[in-house]
């Protein structure tokens, strides 16, 4: 679904004025994308804001930086006034407990030369040990596979070939408690910002993610208690001779709040939740190799505003999904020798609050015990509620249920108009609508 340039400034100059991210002085992201009228908007965001960090121990000297180095931060840095850190590649690592890193406002960006998918910021343990208590705030990524990548100290295929596999134990070696504040990421190679397996407890409070090559924001498995506020997604997932992918992945991940939050224009959709099916099984080698074992539930997506995109909201994403070509391990429902559809997980999750414009499907349910209260859908959302799935209801696993829908607002639609639900989850879906 496409719109045209001056439709789509209208929007997010709109929204640059609804959540106050126009400054006197501002990121212009102006990178390239395959959505040409995304690059001549004017999209701008603070370089800095009071992030309420502890008093800086350290004043890092850019000046003595050296492209492609990695620099590891101690205790409470700040990068020095003036610091131009364009097209020098520099990496930098919180590996410690009770750090932080201030760019005040830095751009970092990569060399012409440097094809590497590195992050530009990794929050990583040095042993197999959790760190806590970390914040980054006031930085600005072009380029990288990441502009910020929170990580265990090992891979999850080392931990699953060793046995590893409990949940709890594994989020005990995990980082936890962190903050990322005002920190932008555009053109990344992949995803723009990574919280990896079992990390917990991030907040993401002012960020803003723009045409990054796969998801915008990627929750691995097993993270749970993660915050996602006051930020925005714009273009992401357009890489080329790639699948369209979606602004946010919920990936066998629990207990998120997704609030107050704009999404513009993303390849697949916005927000995603689904169960990876153990994809790539039988290799091994492949650092996420791990059988999902958790769903995508519990999680809270409320105040959220929803424009230009495919899918708003899409519950079991990959329930029915033909999986052939990802060589899923597990959770098999029915094969054919050109299809593979496989049990997705994404239970009792709410989506509360929250506005649809220019949307054409606005909520798509495939898993059970969705809320959906108190959205409102604009004229302009072809189908804004959708519920049931044809493959999981050929499967014991049945009909959809338990989907309460209610108090929702559909401009233009009658109640019959807006909700469809398939003939076999009509009984087990309750519908309370003025």
């Amino acid at each position: 679904m496409m719109v045209s340039s001056s439709r789509l400034f209208v929007t997010i100059s709109l929204i640059n004025a609804t959540i106050g991210l126009t400054a006197c002085e501002g990121v212009l992201f102006s990178g390239s994308s395959a959505h040409s009228s995304l690059d001549n908007a004017d999209l701008k965001q603070p370089l800095i804001i009071d992030a309420k960090l502890p008093k800086a121990t350290t004043t890092i000297d850019c000046a003595q930086l050296t492209p492609k180095q990695i620099f590891k931060v101690k205790g409470h840095s700040v990068l020095s006034a003036s610091c131009d850190l364009t097209a020098k590649s520099i990496r930098f690592e919180l590996n410690d407990s009770h750090s932080s890193l201030d760019c005040q406002g830095t751009l970092l960006s990569t060399r012409a030369d440097d094809a590497s998918k590195v992050s530009a910021i990794i929050i990583k343990p040095k042993t197999h040990s959790a760190i806590e208590d970390i914040t980054v705030a006031n930085c600005h990524v072009d380029g990288y596979g990441h502009a910020l990548h929170i990580r265990q100290y090992s891979q999850p295929n080392q931990r699953y070939a060793r046995g590893l596999i409990d949940p709890a134990a594994n989020r005990a070696l995990a980082p936890s408690d962190i903050r990322v504040i005002n920190v932008s990421s555009q053109n990344s190679i992949n995803s723009g910002m990574f919280v990896g397996d079992h990390v917990h407890g991030v907040s993401f409070d002012k960020v803003r993610i723009q045409n990054a090559g796969t998801v915008g924001l990627y929750l691995e498995f097993g993270s749970r208690d993660n915050v996602i506020q006051n930020s925005v997604f714009v273009g992401n997932g357009f890489r080329t001779f790639k699948p369209n992918r979606e602004a946010i992945a919920v990936d066998s991940s629990s207990n998120n709040r997704i609030e107050n939050n704009q999404f513009i224009h993303n390849g697949a959709g916005s927000i995603l939740l689904y169960r990876n099916c153990f994809e790539h099984a039988d290799d091994s080698t492949r650092g996420n190799h791990f059988k999902r074992t958790e769903s995508s539930r519990d999680n809270m997506i409320r105040g959220n505003t929803f424009n230009d995109e495919p899918v708003g909201v899409w519950v079991a994403s990959r329930q029915s999904r033909n999986l052939k070509g990802f060589e899923c391990g597990a959770y098999l429902l029915k094969q054919t020798p050109f299809a593979s559809y496989h049990l997705d997980s994404a239970k009792d999750n709410q989506i509360i609050d929250n506005r649809f414009e220019q949307v054409e499907q606005g909520i798509i349910v495939e898993d059970d015990g969705t809320l959906i209260a108190g959205n409102q859908f604009a004229a302009d959302v072809n189908l804004p509620i959708s519920v049931g799935s044809e493959i999981r209801e050929e499967s014991a696993a049945g009909a959809i249920k338990n989907t309460v829908i209610k108090n929702n607002i559909f401009t233009g639609k009658t109640v019959e108009q807006a909700i469809k639900v398939r003939a076999a989850s009509k009984t087990a879906t309750h519908i309370e609508q003025p």
